[in-house]
């Protein structure tokens, strides 16, 4: 990106960068608005029995495949790193937090997964929240779309292309950026047992 001398692309970003953080408050806000019939504690336990190590099947590319009637996750490689991906194909069907928990608590228990590659299920929750968020605005109003298109430097339909399945890559693999912002979504949507 060339620089700009009158600071315009500069102020853009950072108006780019306040409308995301009002978009996430207000899904925040919304989010809490929709289970205040429920205490964190129940929505778990409801997420946890839906969801559970009989329901979500994992699996390695190559040693495993996708299995019917079952919430598929799977790992692969991707490109040289020596760590694989997580692979979540059907992440857009899941949009309550706590239903993402319970499915990253039984990713946590398989064998491929190491905490210190992948962070904490609260982490991977939170890039999951900014996937969906993403992926919403990407294919939502005209507004929600340049503002999608000015954060990533990408027409949103590339970005709403690549927002389809939920790839959670290796720590060392995020950009300072993102886990900035994974960091922030996690603040925001971070719950505690009741």
């Amino acid at each position: 990106m060339k620089a700009n001398p009158t600071g315009t692309g500069t102020g853009l970003r950072l108006l780019a960068a306040i409308l995301l953080l009002a978009a996430l408050l207000t899904a925040a806000a919304a989010a809490s608005a929709e289970s205040a019939d429920l205490s964190w504690g129940e929505r778990m336990a409801q997420a946890r029995e839906k969801y559970n190590g009989d329901t979500v099947h994992i699996y390695r590319k190559g040693r495993g495949g996708r299995k019917w009637g079952k919430f598929n996750i799977s790992f692969y490689r991707s490109g040289l790193s020596e760590h694989l991906t997580i692979s979540i194909p059907d992440s857009l069907k899941i949009t309550d937090e706590a239903e993402m928990e319970a499915i990253l608590e039984v990713v946590a228990e398989n064998e491929n997964y190491d905490e210190a590659v992948y962070g904490t299920v609260s982490f991977m929750k939170a890039e999951w929240i900014a996937h969906n968020l993403a992926h919403s605005m990407a294919t939502g109003s005209e507004e929600e779309r340049k503002l999608v298109e000015m954060i990533a430097g990408e027409a949103f339909r590339k970005v709403a292309a690549r927002a389809r399945d939920l790839d959670l890559s290796p720590l060392e693999e995020i950009t300072a950026k993102e886990r900035i912002l994974y960091e922030f979504v996690g603040l925001l949507y971070s719950r505690s047992e009741d």
